[in-house]
């Protein structure tokens, strides 16, 4: 769902998906965060949660209510918070957001080269480096290449082994994040 068009066409879009539920894993919500929370989009949400979908969304990205936003992903989205979360760097800011992300045991999907190249962030790889110390199970990834045209998995790689002095072994740990996290079937 696009979170820069209305409650209502992410309901029209979620409900001309259904017939193709066999097919789908998840359901998320992404695009332009700013003055667009998350539970706006709550009854999408509930009802995919009924449904038997799991639940994901884009938070932090160049917003002002940012911590404000992760919570609602992490505690109220679809009823009980959602099943992963995409961004969520500033999560690393606050000792209480984080917990309750360590405890639900929700992985996130991190882009460091977006943050860096699109946001103006400040503190990327410290934040990144605080929720890998933490034990979140953060998964390095390339958000949209096809999007954003120069945001690719080796870029933000690069910076974690650059400047966050990440280890081999981190970076399989990483990896290994990444498939916990992806809601794909064992087989």
């Amino acid at each position: 769902m696009l979170r820069d068009m209305s409650p209502e066409s992410a309901m029209e879009h979620y409900l001309q998906a259904l017939p193709y539920r066999d097919m789908i894993i998840g359901i998320g919500l992404d695009s332009l965060e700013v003055d667009r929370p998350p539970l706006l989009f709550e009854d999408v949400f509930l009802r995919a949660r009924r449904d038997g979908f799991r639940i994901t969304c884009h938070c932090d990205v160049g917003d002002k209510d940012t911590l404000r936003n992760i919570g609602q992903v992490v505690d109220q989205l679809g009823g009980s918070g959602a099943d992963r979360i995409d961004h969520g760097l500033h999560a690393a800011d606050d000792s209480s957001l984080l917990q309750r992300v360590k405890e639900k045991d929700l992985g996130m999907t991190i882009c460091p080269w977006g943050y860096l190249c699109y946001s103006g962030e400040a503190q990327i790889i410290d934040r990144v480096r605080t929720l890998y110390n933490a034990g979140i199970k953060i998964a390095i990834g390339s958000d949209d290449p096809s999007y954003m045209e120069d945001i690719w998995l080796n870029n933000s790689l690069y910076l974690l082994r650059l400047l966050g002095n990440f280890t081999d072994a981190e970076f399989f740990q990483l990896q290994r994040n990444a498939i916990d996290i992806c809601w794909a079937p064992a087989d």
